[in-house]
């Protein structure tokens, strides 16, 4: 016998979203959480990554989890990409856009006071293995509403 309830056809639809919004292209994912979600100018976010297939480019992405307690509309970090012998192949200054300048909605994806941005970074060769570092840049040395910092890796689609 069929199940034909409203419940039925909702779980499956629910999965049939799930799996779509899965991104079958990202290679490597990763979060660092600050502890009392503030982002000390002292606290170096590191992430090393190791081999990963050559076969194809990459894409770098920056994660920023933030909420509405943080103070600024953009945040200033340095991006440093090192290889093993952590000789630096890129050393970029990133400005993010957190909140719209002009009306001050947050930007990024989320629900309630809490965001996620993600953003490209400035690199596209990855050596293999390498380590990739952010640095917090602002004028402040404590960033309230910072919760963590991530790196995103995707296959790039030709």
């Amino acid at each position: 016998m069929i199940n034909k309830s409203p419940t039925a056809y909702l779980c499956l639809l629910g999965n049939i979203l799930l799996l779509a919004a899965c991104n079958g292209d990202r290679l490597y994912e990763s979060f660092e959480d600050f502890p009392g979600q503030e982002w000390v100018v002292s606290d170096t976010v590191s992430f090393p990554v190791d081999s990963l297939s050559s076969d194809y480019s990459k894409i770098l992405s920056v994660g920023i989890r933030y909420n509405d307690s943080y103070e600024y509309h953009n945040l200033y970090l340095r991006f440093l990409l090192m290889d093993s012998l952590e000789n630096v192949l890129v050393d970029s200054l990133v400005n993010l856009q957190l909140f719209d300048p002009k009306s001050g909605q947050p930007l990024g994806s989320g629900f309630g006071n809490r965001r996620t941005l993600y953003d490209t970074l400035p690199a596209r060769e990855l050596p293999a293995p390498a380590k990739v570092q952010f640095i917090q840049y602002m004028r402040k040395d404590t960033l309230e509403g910072i919760e963590s910092i991530g790196l995103k890796i995707a296959a790039e689609r030709d």
